[in-house]
């Protein structure tokens, strides 16, 4: 009796490290799924972080512990796949909840979708694996007409499949970023609505210095013509029906303004719309992301404003286009750029901002004067 309880209890003790094994191996083989699976929609200059790929490591363990140790045992075949999407569903909301699809933004979103799917695999391969190697070993026996498994042959074709799934996950490593562009699609699909395939080309040779020189006289007449008729006060601007506020957007952003306050005449407010619009456009239809703005640095000059300029620059007028509501600077060193996609370098978004310009001009949309001391264009509506 004694030696039969020895043995039992020593079988008892391997089947449970077999079972640990087994639980080991199938959170290993979820993981390296995911993470081969994710590592294909990697854009080239993207990595995963460490800290998120531990708490991959961590989810998939905790997903293969769910899924051998207690899933595997209920009997019901239609209670255990209610089970099983319930559990997939609840997942997902909980990766959603704890902020997973928030962290590392949308250059990780195939990488996000191949975790959100983990659990997939495992009840795949939970409920297939037993009955896979069953069949694949009585087909071995059949073909090689084999009385017992404690065959050599047994053995080697037993551990073919074993060498095919780590050739796949070897490949799917060597083969990471391979679908990058499609990742890239998703990630500007999401952020901005659209895909974009376009391709960057070198942009034409102009001295705009030149061709931005329409003389402050020029823009002067324009802007008693079409904005205001004379200076006024900051409170005043708050409550005149003549000007419209601008504020920062998704087509340009406004500086902190220290001599003009952000208004504009209608017609003004809707070319520097308008010249944002073509910016993106411009950068768009090169290839670049959505999201590149340009930095508008001054607006409308009050009373209180002029007065305070003159303090600190003798040579500004109290005559300025600016206090007409109808001009507006833009810096050609400053702009923002979109968090994730391509981005384009600062003399890209200046090429192309002195094309807008130029086209704006040639339109006879507005006057351009180059301020090469305050690193601006000087725009005044027409």
């Amino acid at each position: 009796m004694e030696i039969k309880e020895t043995y039992n209890s020593t079988n008892s003790s391997i089947e449970g490290k077999i079972r640990t094994i087994r639980f080991i191996l199938l959170s290993t083989v979820i993981y390296f799924i995911s993470d081969a699976i994710g590592r294909w929609f990697l854009p080239a200059q993207d990595s995963v972080p460490g800290m998120y790929s531990i708490l991959i490591w961590v989810l998939c363990f905790i997903t293969g512990a769910l899924q051998f140790f207690f899933w595997r045992k209920i009997s019901l075949k239609w209670l255990k796949w209610t089970v099983a999407i319930v559990y997939v569903i609840v997942f997902s909301l909980l990766l959603g909840w704890g902020g997973f699809y928030r962290y590392g933004g949308s250059s990780l979103i195939g990488y996000k979708f191949s975790v959100t799917i983990m659990p997939v695999w495992g009840f795949l391969i939970e409920s297939t694996f037993t009955s896979f190697l069953r069949w694949y070993g009585n087909l071995i026996k059949r073909i090689f007409h084999l009385e017992s498994i404690n065959s050599i042959v047994f053995m080697l074709f037993m551990l073919i499949p074993v060498a095919i799934i780590i050739m796949l996950f070897i490949g799917g490593y060597k083969l990471s970023g391979s679908l990058s562009q499609k990742g890239a699609d998703i990630q500007q699909y999401i952020d901005e609505g659209e895909i974009n395939h376009n391709t960057d080309h070198r942009e034409p040779v102009r001295q705009y210095d030149r061709l931005f020189n329409d003389l402050n006289e020029t823009q002067l007449k324009a802007a008693r013509m079409n904005g205001l008729t004379s200076p006024i006060s900051k409170e005043q601007a708050e409550t005149d029906h003549r000007l419209v506020r601008i504020e920062a957007n998704p087509y340009y952003d406004i500086d902190k303004l220290t001599h003009s306050v952000p208004y504009l005449v209608p017609k003004a407010a809707n070319l520097l719309e308008d010249m944002g619009r073509a910016f993106q456009d411009s950068l768009f239809n090169r290839g670049y992301n959505r999201g590149h703005r340009f930095t508008v640095t001054s607006v409308l000059r009050t009373e209180e404003t002029v007065r305070q300029l003159r303090k600190t620059n003798v040579n500004s007028t109290e005559n300025s286009c600016h206090c007409y509501g109808t001009t507006f600077d833009i810096s050609y060193f400053t702009y923002s750029t979109p968090d994730v996609g391509k981005v384009a370098s600062v003399d890209k978004m200046r090429q192309i901002l002195y094309q807008v310009a130029y086209d704006m001009q040639r339109q006879a949309r507005c006057y351009v004067k180059y301020e090469k001391k305050q690193t601006c264009l000087h725009i005044t509506v027409r």
